[in-house]
């Protein structure tokens, strides 16, 4: 069977508008994310990032595989680092990458539904509140997601054309980027972050219902060669992907959903919290499962309404049941495992809100034509305002003013009692840079009793109370009754919302030693 190679390459050439358009909606996610990029101070996530790139490699690699990470993006990121200090610097690549991916899912919709769905679709991608929170991390979540539209841009050049899909990729006509974009944006995925996994599952759902599409009304000799180069694809996905995860059983152990303890139990709460953050434009806190005001609260509505008005533009179309296992696939199977242990963040299934973007993009593409320039405007003024809490609410534990407040008023003998034991990480990655630090003066502890021995030998103990990630909480009062043995706090310091340092002098007749 011959392919019509000449009319493939001229449907896929751009008019020079649509270029334009696809740099202005990159270069706008760019600027959203480099904006204020070092507002926040690192959390939990973000401090165990630094102290792993300033590993050598081999401690880097070890490390990253004990904690069920793959080493790739930290590899990355030490790389970087050679080129300068500061936390920004750590972030800048997530920027990047948020931005990229907004390009992508614009050329992504280009493909599918022309201009005016790109428009859309890209401008979502660039402003989502949760994307550019994640565009301003030093972790690889924005990474993974650039990774993954490539991979759904190949996947759906692979839909729009079957028959090319299915030619042996050896000759001229058959769809080679569209098959290079699938295996090589998986196989980068699935090797920089876990949470790809899902991923797989859905491509190869999509990889199923083409080959069923071409079992009517195409050969047999092209059923049989789009199922030959699908299984090399999921050959070489394995087999440049299985050794890593092996890497990780090997250096774990047979309790890894044990580790997972932390996240907070499967309610509706978390749910409508979850939903909203990843695909309806709300912002939400990182170390708590709450949603933070919205400046624009229509627009999750208007973003919900164009999705499902694209899921109905593409009933029945190929390209449209593609787009749909993306989007599902990751947030259900999320949904099932929480059934028996929970497994519910937004940053789980952060990727999945590429594809409902495309869809909700391809909605608004239904709208007359002349409405389009209006529909874009409004959404990139109200999506510009609705962005305003990532930059001004505090989205992060202010653990960097905690450090701040000890390093300056610790003195010799004192000693800093964390309430949460990965504390005394955050207070020894946030003080400030060039003073005295903090443990030259004072014992950092999260244990209560080492705490009590100090104070009763004559020490000051300062207690501090906060979360360096999500997860149960003590309440001050709560904190307080369980420390009461130190008497009463002469001070006590707010430290942004989530923190609070209380000081207890020194016992006025200290037992000896």
């Amino acid at each position: 069977m011959t392919i019509d190679s000449k009319q493939v390459q001229s449907s896929e050439q751009w008019p020079t508008g649509d270029i334009a358009w696809m740099v202005a909606v990159l270069c706008l996610g760019l600027v959203v994310r480099l904006f204020r990029i070092d507002h926040q101070p690192f959390w939990l996530d973000e401090a165990l990032t630094s102290q792993r790139v300033h590993l050598d490699v081999n401690g880097l690699i070890a490390d990253s595989f004990t904690n069920r990470h793959m080493p790739t993006y930290f590899l990355l990121l030490q790389l970087i680092s050679q080129f300068g200090s500061g936390d920004a610097l750590l972030r800048i690549p997530s920027a990047l990458f948020g931005a990229l991916s907004a390009g992508m899912v614009f050329a992504i919709a280009h493909r599918i539904s022309g201009r005016g769905a790109a428009i859309v679709a890209g401008l979502l991608m660039a402003l989502s509140p949760l994307q550019v929170q994640y565009g301003q991390e030093a972790r690889s979540y924005a990474l993974v997601t650039l990774l993954i539209t490539i991979a759904l841009w190949g996947l759906l050049r692979l839909a729009q054309h079957p028959q090319r899909a299915a030619l042996d990729v050896r000759r001229i006509d058959a769809d080679r980027w569209g098959w290079a974009a699938y295996v090589l944006g998986t196989i980068g995925a699935l090797d920089v972050l876990g949470d790809a996994a899902p991923w797989l599952i859905a491509s190869n759902l999509s990889l199923f219902l083409l080959w069923r599409a071409l079992r009517l009304g195409y050969s047999s000799e092209l059923r049989v060669g789009f199922r030959r180069n699908w299984l090399l694809s999921v050959a070489l996905i394995l087999a440049c992907c299985v050794p890593f995860y092996g890497a990780i059983l090997a250096a774990g152990d047979s309790h890894m959903l044990q580790k997972f303890d932390w996240i907070p139990q499967l309610s509706w709460q978390h749910l409508w919290v979850a939903a909203s953050s990843v695909y309806l434009m709300r912002t939400t806190a990182v170390v708590r499962f709450d949603l933070l005001h919205t400046a624009v609260p229509l627009l999750g509505a208007c973003v919900a309404l164009l999705g499902c008005a694209g899921l109905l533009r593409m009933r029945g179309r190929l390209a449209g049941r593609v787009l749909l296992l993306g989007f599902m696939v990751l947030p259900l199977l999320i949904l099932t495992i929480s059934l028996f242990k929970s497994m519910l963040l937004p940053r789980y299934i952060l990727w999945s809100a590429a594809p409902f973007f495309v869809l909700a993009g391809i909605g608004a593409a239904a709208l007359p034509r002349r409405f389009l320039p209006w529909v874009a405007t409004v959404l990139f003024l109200l999506g510009a305002v609705n962005l305003g809490p990532v930059y001004r609410v505090e989205t992060k534990p202010r653990w960097d003013m905690a450090a701040a407040t000890l390093a300056a008023n610790v003195r010799p003998g004192d000693t800093v009692f964390t309430a949460d034991p990965n504390a005394p990480t955050m207070l020894t990655m946030l003080q400030p840079k060039g003073g005295m630090p903090i443990e030259s003066n004072a014992l950092i502890t999260s244990q209560l009793d080492q705490a009590l021995a100090r104070w009763k030998q004559g020490g000051r103990v300062w207690a501090v109370n906060g979360r360096s990630a999500l997860g149960e909480r003590e309440d001050l009062d709560a904190f307080k009754t369980r420390i009461a043995a130190l008497g009463t706090p002469t001070v006590e310091i707010p430290q942004g919302k989530e923190i609070t340092i209380l000081m207890f002098p020194a016992q006025e007749n200290p037992s000896p030693n």
